[in-house]
């Protein structure tokens, strides 16, 4: 299997960790308004942005290679579709660049060094495609083999950035959502404990599941501790916040949920928190997956 070859490779490069942790603190400072962040991320979609934008860029360069191809066996009006692909896939390439860094900025340990190394790969493609496209255009001097040499080495950095993309997510689970396959269930569990804080959150268990708890006079909210980004415990750190104080934020990336049904507010995270019904019976607190 090719993967047990090339992951082996990937992990050793220890260097694009040290590196990645500094470009990260570079791209939260340069995405410092939340809402910009957060529309990067896509939590106003409710879905991950950048893989969705990626398709344009890989099909738009698929089409001008394929268009190179038939200049070159004589057929030389295809140069010119060629040059508008090209040009399509350099915008969307960019776009899709800004919702990738967006993304990097909640990486740790080998998603940061495989999220690095993946885009190192994509700036060097975007660089060969920038020269393809400049010589298309007639602003630096060359022909068609100038454009198309650098079009097929641009591709195939493009095919092995995006081989370490789908690493990153199907290998390491990057930006999926940590409850996918978690069972909703229909029957009422009671909590371990019956008595909470006011407005802090706390963390107890029902059956085999782990909440966050959140007091507010008599009414108590319950979510699940875990972060649906990065996996973090909500618990742990985590903040009441908002102007009703009707919202959790999570400690690691910043991520908001609305306590009543776990709706996320604020990105990073682009799925909502999985929510609990709760009551009381008998003197103990009892709870159930919302919608169950």
């Amino acid at each position: 299997m090719i993967r047990r070859i090339i992951t082996p490779i990937l992990d050793a490069q220890k260097w694009a960790e040290s590196l990645g942790g500094w470009l990260s603190k570079v791209y939260l400072f340069l995405l410092r308004p939340a809402a910009l962040k957060s529309f990067l991320h896509g939590t106003w979609l409710g879905h991950a942005l950048h893989p969705l934008i990626t398709d344009v860029p890989v099909g738009a360069f698929t089409v001008a290679l394929f268009l190179d191809v038939l200049g070159g066996f004589g057929n030389t009006s295809a140069y010119e579709g060629a040059k508008w692909a090209t040009a399509v896939g350099v915008v969307t390439m960019l776009g899709a660049m800004l919702a990738g860094i967006a993304d990097f900025t909640g990486t740790y340990g080998r998603e940061t060094k495989y999220g690095t190394l993946h885009q190192i790969f994509m700036y060097l493609s975007l660089v060969f495609y920038l020269i393809s496209l400049a010589v298309r255009f007639g602003y630096v001097a060359g022909g068609p083999q100038l454009w198309t040499a650098n079009a097929v080495i641009g591709y195939g950095l493009l095919a092995i950035g995006a081989y370490i993309g789908g690493e990153l997510v199907f290998g390491l689970g990057y930006m999926v959502d940590r409850h996918a396959w978690d069972a909703g269930g229909n029957k009422w569990a009671a909590l371990e404990r019956s008595e909470f804080p006011e407005n802090e959150p706390a963390q107890a268990k029902a059956g085999d599941q782990t909440l966050l708890i959140v007091r507010q006079g008599e009414r108590i909210y319950a979510l699940h501790d875990v972060c649906s980004h990065a996996g973090c415990n909500l618990s742990d750190g985590g903040t009441v916040v908002g102007g009703k104080r009707d919202q959790i934020q999570c400690p690691c990336h910043g991520s908001r949920f609305r306590l009543a049904d776990g709706t996320v507010t604020r990105g990073p995270a682009t799925y909502d928190q999985p929510s609990f019904e709760v009551r009381r019976a008998e003197g103990k607190i009892e709870v159930r997956r919302a919608g169950s």
